[in-house]
């Protein structure tokens, strides 16, 4: 009986979490997504690339993300707590209905980040993001997750595993 409970509980643990099964790998980093998810490479927007979720119905309008931004900070004497502090007062100015949940200098094994949760409006979807930012020679390394405010619950350990995959090289 013992090990009929312990392959249960097994299984069912497998299966609680999301498998990344996919690596994209740049010189400068690499990030782990979703077999199911597609990845664009295009640029069309400033985004280095973005990863999107499947469309859960042919009603369904928004495709949850992850998207890779660099930046080139050379010369502007930008740390980590200055990108805070500049991040901060652009959600809270210039943000259309913008609400800080989270803003916060961490400490990983991964190195010295910024993680900033907030959520907004945007061409009238409301939405949730996520985002880490991780700076090296004086380049901006930004993660961030977006998803709509009412489908946050149902995509968050996603694309929080999405995020927490990202390394720098």
């Amino acid at each position: 009986m013992k090990k009929i409970l312990t392959f249960i509980l097994v299984l069912a643990s497998t299966n609680s979490y999301c498998q990344l099964e996919k690596i994209y790998n740049r010189p400068e980093y690499s990030i782990n997504y979703p077999q199911k998810w597609t990845m664009d490479t295009s640029k069309r927007v400033a985004a280095a690339i973005f990863f999107y979720s499947p469309s859960e119905n042919p009603k369904d309008d928004f495709s949850e993300n992850v998207n890779i931004l660099t930046q080139d900070l050379a010369g502007q004497n930008i740390d980590l707590a200055s990108y805070k502090a500049i991040t901060e007062k652009q959600i809270l100015t210039m943000a259309v209905n913008g609400k800080l949940i989270k803003s916060a200098l961490e400490k990983t094994i991964k190195g010295d980040r910024y993680c900033v949760e907030y959520q907004m409006t945007m061409n009238n979807n409301d939405l949730h993001i996520k985002s880490l930012c991780y700076i090296k020679k004086d380049i901006a390394y930004l993660a961030t997750f977006t998803t709509k405010t009412d489908t946050f619950d149902k995509y968050n350990k996603t694309g929080t595993e999405i995020l927490e995959s990202f390394r720098l090289n």
